[in-house]
């Protein structure tokens, strides 16, 4: 018997001290409000920046055609001169 009257004291006397080596679980914290309110902030700044740049790509495109479609133009022009050039030169010639 006093053997089980020791061990229930040292159960008794240790038994803060294996409680104390637990850490108990932390809940998450949650984010400030703001925290939060800056990172919705932000997530509507990136929307309207991914909406310019699409606008952007659109102009972009948009120009490059314009271009595209001017340039052929151009050389249509030079053509049609170099034509003309060489009729004149021709009727000039006879």
């Amino acid at each position: 018997m006093p053997f089980r009257a020791v061990a229930a004291c040292l159960l008794v006397l240790l038994a803060p001290l294996a409680l104390a080596g637990e850490r108990p679980q932390a809940a998450p914290v949650p984010a400030p409000a703001a925290d939060r309110q800056k990172l919705d902030a932000l997530r509507g700044q990136e929307k309207h920046e991914d909406a310019r740049v699409d606008q952007l790509r659109t102009r972009v495109d948009t120009l490059e055609s314009d271009s595209k479609a001017t340039s052929r133009d151009i050389e249509k022009r030079d053509r049609k001169i170099a034509e003309l050039r060489r009729q004149l030169e021709a009727s000039q010639g006879k």
